[in-house]
């Protein structure tokens, strides 16, 4: 098990493989806001790999006659990234007999086309899609129902925000804590415009561990439509 979980324990061993035994070249606000960096890069390579370590679900009702909602107030925080959407047709778990029904992403010029060509059929067994634009869901067709929606997602990771904070949201197995430490290793030997092929290799490794490990959780991505909030990075 590793000894790195939280944003201190990164810094120590960061700072031990660079044999820096004080805070001389880096001030605490400059590891702080590496350590950060660090953290967000590895729980990127972690949801590129596997995103499963960190996906939430949220349940909530897409108004009839309603062409948005704020997701915000679904989800507490607009989504990084919506993994999967659609809607049931009754409220409860998705079972045999409450079959889900997948949402398509769309373009969001594409929304006036889409609401011509469903006008038909928009109750809870129509087929829609959807548009994650700012804070904001848009479905189209236009529903003339009540919409019970399920929502899979990836909650965007907040700052470090003490030296006891845990790493990568504390969702993550604490193999990966090690690999936040390397990581940040590597960015402040590049801000020194170092030459240490130790480090180097450490976070090599570690990325290359990334993969093994997140990939062996056998993850099983199919049928998801995988949408990333746009105004992100």
């Amino acid at each position: 098990m590793s000894l790195v979980t939280n944003r201190g324990t990164a810094k120590t061993l960061a700072k031990t493989l660079l044999d820096e035994k004080s805070d001389t070249f880096f001030s605490q606000t400059n590891q702080n806001n590496l350590v950060d960096e660090a953290n967000r890069i590895v729980w990127r390579e972690l949801i590129n790999t596997n995103y499963e370590y960190f996906l939430d679900t949220a349940t909530f009702t897409f108004p009839a006659n309603a062409e948005r909602i704020s997701i915000d107030g679904e989800t507490g925080d607009t989504p990084y990234k919506i993994i999967d959407i659609g809607h049931t047709p009754s409220s409860g778990a998705i079972t045999p007999n409450n079959s889900f029904t997948q949402w398509r992403p769309m373009r969001f010029v594409e929304r006036y086309q889409i609401q011509k060509q469903g006008a038909s059929g928009r109750g809870t067994t129509a087929s829609y899609h959807f548009s994650l634009v700012g804070e904001y869901l848009y479905v189209s067709p236009i529903p003339t129902a009540t919409l019970n929606v399920h929502l899979f997602y990836i909650a965007p990771l907040g700052a470090l925000a003490a030296d006891g904070s845990a790493l990568l949201g504390g969702r993550a197995e604490d193999v990966f804590g090690d690999c936040v430490a390397y990581c940040l290793a590597d960015l402040m030997n590049s801000k020194q415009q170092g030459q240490n092929p130790v480090i180097d290799r450490l976070w090599m490794e570690a990325q290359g561990r990334i993969k093994d490990h997140a990939t062996s959780r056998n993850s099983n991505e199919g049928g998801h439509v995988r949408v990333t909030r746009a105004s992100w990075e």
